[in-house]
């Protein structure tokens, strides 16, 4: 859209985005617990889009000359309103999206150090005072 464009088609194409954000920060819910890694890396960089073209829009509807309509034409006044708040409840998901991610990642480092800790142990080997030892050393120095 060129900033000569009316500003109600601006308006109601950054509606547009919002939405497809809000459906992006759902799906990225579903995704992060189902923990499908290449699934979240593909969200992320969709959402990453969204924002920068919300970005783009939201400058050229503040450069355009009939800007002061956003404050004066109820339509446009109930879009924005319904922009700002669809905004607030990304902003909230996205935190909680962020959260799950977390939990997820802490979750998976736990069990990769409980696997290694699992593996060590049958690695262990006792010295003359019955202290492990979790060095691969048994049967390393043998020459047969």
């Amino acid at each position: 859209m060129t900033p000569t464009a009316p500003l109600t088609t601006l308006v109601e194409q950054q509606l547009e985005r919002v939405q497809a954000l809000q459906s992006v920060l759902e799906q990225e819910a579903g995704v992060i617990a189902s923990r499908a890694s290449e699934d979240i890396e593909a969200i992320a960089k969709q959402k990453q889009s969204l924002i920068n073209e919300i970005q783009r829009d939201d400058a050229q509807i503040s450069r355009h000359p009939e800007r002061d309509l956003l404050n004066h034409d109820q339509a446009l006044i109930e879009h924005v309103s319904a922009i700002q708040s669809m905004l607030s409840a990304c902003k909230q998901q996205n935190e909680t999206n962020g959260v799950a991610l977390q939990r997820a990642s802490l979750s998976i480092h736990r069990l990769r150090n409980l696997f290694q800790e699992s593996g060590g142990k049958s690695e262990l080997t006792y010295n003359q005072d019955g202290n492990a030892s979790g060095r691969k050393t048994l049967g390393t120095n043998v020459k047969a």
